[in-house]
């Protein structure tokens, strides 16, 4: 555990689990919402530099059910889905920057995350974490020296329960959920796996932390969870867009011949998902204190989810023969239909082990010592067969007079008629990723810490060594064009959302039993596969510290230096003569960087507080980044590929923070940062490929010439608003928070210098909003509103072909009622306003949405028992 780090952990352990402290000795003898805000506000006005935290009460009823959903609730910190294969994975961001720069660990150690269709990223999929598993989790948003150097946005660190620091406690939780839709569900027809037509879903959820032995030197806390639930969404994709020339044919990629009117997409397709998933795991910490300043913990986790889903698509693309109709629509005969079957099996796993020592020798020095591994793990099975079909005579017309595209299509009947169908392609693909990181960490300090005036230091070292595999195989068989006939079928009384005409979908189990088996396997393409996508990536990590301190009743300034060496090997599969064979390529690089931190925060008055902070850290390249080869997704329509040459990005940070308590658990916060990034990593959307008459689009990581970023964030925290009368007197608390950001990025495209006015992930605007009001009973109603707005996801050539993620708001809320001592019911609703997710171009030329994608209203009841 770092210095930072241990200072907040204390804070928040010291705290009595039914109640939280304000400044001084008084308490806040209230439960819920309001404790929980009244310790994070203490434990802000502890820390050193600006921290932020989200705390966990004694029945780990907080009304998220993972961190990923709990941590949107803190200042500056939003999540990020899976962009492409819709498993249930979510990262988080601080201050708008991507996942991949923002540094996870559990209790200071790091973690990683295979997650995102196995894609060695640096982002830490934290919907596989339930809430029970930490008392307190920390984000850090200034760094110091002790703190891990791979951090841009902010390091996130899970602070496990302790039973020897905090007080005995047991609950276990059962509860059941409901998913509501639009009105009309996904049918489960041709679904695979333990999908069932159902929206309810439940699981349960227990914790138990004790002391025990004679004199209490024992501990041990146990956690576990089962989750399950079956749902549906459509995502609606008008992939892609053309600017056309006035004779028809597609424009320049400049412009320089474009006819001026409303580009058109290259395909429509109603996107139609089932998915079933289950959670399951737990985690085991034993403590012992052999004497007093003394304590060991062994802690071991590993959570596990499972999940199924069935994508049927129905692609209408190829168009030819554009006849304008207006500005802003268009006739276009139609060249191809598909109807297109995917099951994945998603298997994603974590597992971990920290060794802890912490010695106290006296009351200013104390000496920590710890050991950690962690592996994650991620599996796909993807099933997949298409069929296609050349109408003679049929047509789409486009109307591009809103965000959202309108369609009709002319002779439509043909399109879901099965005796037109033959068979297209059938694959099998299945893709294996681990990362597996094994860790030591030594700190020394001494006089260390808020609360000790004068000189100080803290000293320390940390060596990790990470490893990342990829193994992908793809059987891809012959295709024998054979008919459709009664393997193709339109599901009864289904209409996709937005698309309001019948679907052909394809029936996979007849497929599999008449069809798949007597097609013959394409050993050029599938040996070929069987290396395109496999790397391995292994790096080494070696960094000391060394910090001063120096502090007052009212004045503390710390500053140090972190040395970070860091070496890798990298193995990526090589091409020749267009083939992958089992040859690989290797690379070998390394950087070492001297980063400096300086932190300062004085007190003005009881309640006032300044804090200045300035720090240099890394922005480290994602493994895939350097190692992956390229690939191509038949269903997405990507090519991604890797770039060996790129270098760690490096920030400059600057840190300003005004802080005012009041009424003993208030908070009213101003803080202001700028960030200038030197060879910034993007994602860039390049030039489009045509295969086989299909548009791909091509990513492909860069460094760019520079980004900045400046925001300001203020927060407001209370849990009793005062001077309100009547039933809502000591009864209503608030928090809320807004962040502003601005941004821009210079990068290349080709030789052409392209500016953007935002970091590749980064809203402009984050904001929080909750009302909590205390009900008899130890009873609480909360109100919780969180708003995101658009952001650009992938960068393009020119400003037109950067698409962005739309500005999106979620809307939840829970009731809780105590029903005796031991016995708790509560009541959640999450998303209730159903915004979807959409993505799009919203820059001039014309603004059009690529996708949006429905999300599900979701309600859930729990019962729990506590001691």
């Amino acid at each position: 555990m770092t210095t930072s780090v241990l200072a907040l952990a204390t804070a928040a352990q010291a705290q009595d689990s039914g109640a939280a402290r304000a400044a001084g000795d008084e308490e806040i003898v209230v439960i819920g919402s309001a404790a929980r805000a009244a310790e994070d506000v203490n434990n802000r006005r502890q820390a050193l530099g600006v921290v932020d935290t989200l705390t966990q009460d004694d029945t780990g009823d907080l009304a998220d059910e993972t961190l990923a959903d709990a941590l949107i609730r803190v200042p500056g910190v939003s999540s990020m889905q899976t962009l492409y294969g819709e498993q249930e994975a979510a990262y988080v961001s601080v201050r708008g920057i991507s996942p991949d720069l923002n540094f996870t660990s559990f209790d200071g150690m790091a973690m990683f995350s295979s997650a995102n269709d196995g894609d060695g990223l640096r982002r830490v999929d934290l919907n596989l974490i339930p809430t029970q598993i930490s008392r307190t989790t920390q984000i850090f948003k200034t760094f110091t020296s002790d703190l891990d150097a791979g951090a841009i946005g902010g390091v996130t660190n899970i602070v496990p329960r302790s039973a020897l620091n905090d007080k005995d406690t047991f609950y276990i939780d059962a509860f059941v959920s409901l998913q509501t839709g639009y009105g009309k569900y996904v049918p489960g027809d041709n679904s695979r796996g333990s999908y069932s037509d159902t929206p309810w879903g439940g699981g349960v959820k227990g914790l138990w932390a004790r002391k025990f032995g004679g004199e209490g030197q024992f501990g041990v806390v146990l956690s576990g969870v089962y989750r399950q639930r079956a749902y549906d969404y459509t995502k609606r994709n008008p992939n892609g867009r053309v600017f056309y020339q006035p004779n028809g044919a597609a424009a320049n990629a400049n412009l320089s011949n474009w006819d001026g009117l409303h580009p058109l997409p290259t395909l429509i397709r109603p996107m139609d998902y089932t998915h079933f998933t289950r959670t399951f795991g737990g985690s085991a910490q034993l403590e012992y204190e052999p004497a007093p300043g003394l304590q060991l913990s062994l802690l071991g986790y590993e959570y596990k989810q499972l999940e199924d889903q069935t994508l049927n698509q129905f692609y209408v693309e190829q168009y030819t023969g554009l006849v304008r109709t207006g500005p802003e629509t268009a006739r276009l005969k139609i060249g191809r239909t598909r109807p297109s079957y995917s099951y994945d099996r998603f298997e994603n796993e974590t597992r971990g082990f920290i060794f802890k020592t912490v010695k106290e020798f006296d009351s200013n020095a104390v000496l920590e010592a710890r050991a950690g591994w962690n592996m994650n793990r991620f599996h796909d099975t993807d099933l997949t067969a298409i069929y296609a079909y050349s109408p003679p005579s049929s047509f789409i017309n486009y109307d591009m007079s809103e965000l959202s595209d309108r369609i009709t299509i002319d002779n439509y009947d043909p399109l879901i008629n099965t005796a037109n169908y033959r068979l297209s392609a059938a694959s099998d693909l299945f893709v294996d990723a681990k990362m597996t990181s094994v860790e030591g960490k030594l700190d020394y300090r001494n006089n260390f810490g808020r609360g000790n005036n004068g000189f100080g230091f803290a000293v320390g070292i940390d060596a990790r060594k990470v490893e990342a595999t990829r193994n992908q195989a793809q059987t891809t068989y012959v295709n024998n064009s054979s008919a459709m006939g009664d393997i193709g079928f339109v599901p009864d009384g289904f209409l996709p959302w937005m698309y309001d005409m019948p679907v052909l979908w394809i029936d996979y189990a007849k497929f599999e039993a008449n069809v798949k088996p007597n097609l013959a396997i394409n050993q050029a393409t599938t040996n070929n596969a069987a290396w395109s996508g496999d790397y391995t990536y292994k790096e080494r990590i070696l960094a000391g510290y060394a910090s001063v301190t120096y502090a007052t009743d009212t004045f503390n300034a710390v500053a140090g230096f972190r040395y970070d060496d860091v070496d890798y090997e990298a193995s990526s599969p090589l091409a020749v003569g267009g083939r992958y064979a089992g040859a690989f390529q290797q690379y070998d690089g390394g950087y070492r960087h001297l980063l400096p931190s300086i932190l300062l925060s004085q007190q003005l008055g009881d309640n006032f507080r300044v804090k200045a902070g300035y720090s240099r850290t890394l922005g480290r390249p994602a493994f895939e980044q350097i190692a992956r080869a390229e690939t191509r997704d038949d269903d997405e329509l990507v090519i991604s590929r890797g770039n060996p040459d790129l270098k760690p990005r490096r920030s400059d940070n600057f840190d300003l923070a005004a802080e005012y308590y009041f009424a003993g658990s208030g908070l009213i916060a101003l803080s202001g940062f700028v960030k200038n990034i030197k060879d910034d990593i993007y994602t860039m959307r390049g030039a489009d490929l045509v295969i086989g008459g299909v548009t791909y689009e091509v990513t492909q990581p860069m460094n760019a010439l520079s980004s900045k970023m400046k925001g300001i964030e203020f927060q407001i925290v209370s849990s009793e608003i005062p001077g309100l009368p009547g039933f809502l007197k000591n009864k209503l608390g608030v928090s809320a928070n807004v962040t502003r950001m601005w941004a821009n990025m210079d990068y290349l495209s080709g030789t052409t210098e392209v500016h953007l006015d935002a970091l590749q992930y980064q809203a402009d605007w984050l904001a929080n909003a909750s009302l909590f009001y205390r009900l008899p009973g130890n009873g609480e109603v909360r109100l919780a509103y969180n708003w995101k707005s658009k952001s650009p996801i992938s960068l393009g050539a020119y400003s037109w072909t950067t698409y962005w993620l739309e500005a999106r708001g979620q809307l939840d809320a829970a009731f809780r009622y105590a029903l005796g001592d031991n016995i708790i019911v509560k009541l959640q609703a999450n998303n209730i306003l159903q915004d979807p997710i959409a993505q799009g171009y919203y820059d001039v030329p014309y603004e059009m949405r690529r996708y949006e994608m429905t999300r599900n209203r979701s309600f859930q009841l729990d019962l729990i028992f506590k001691m």
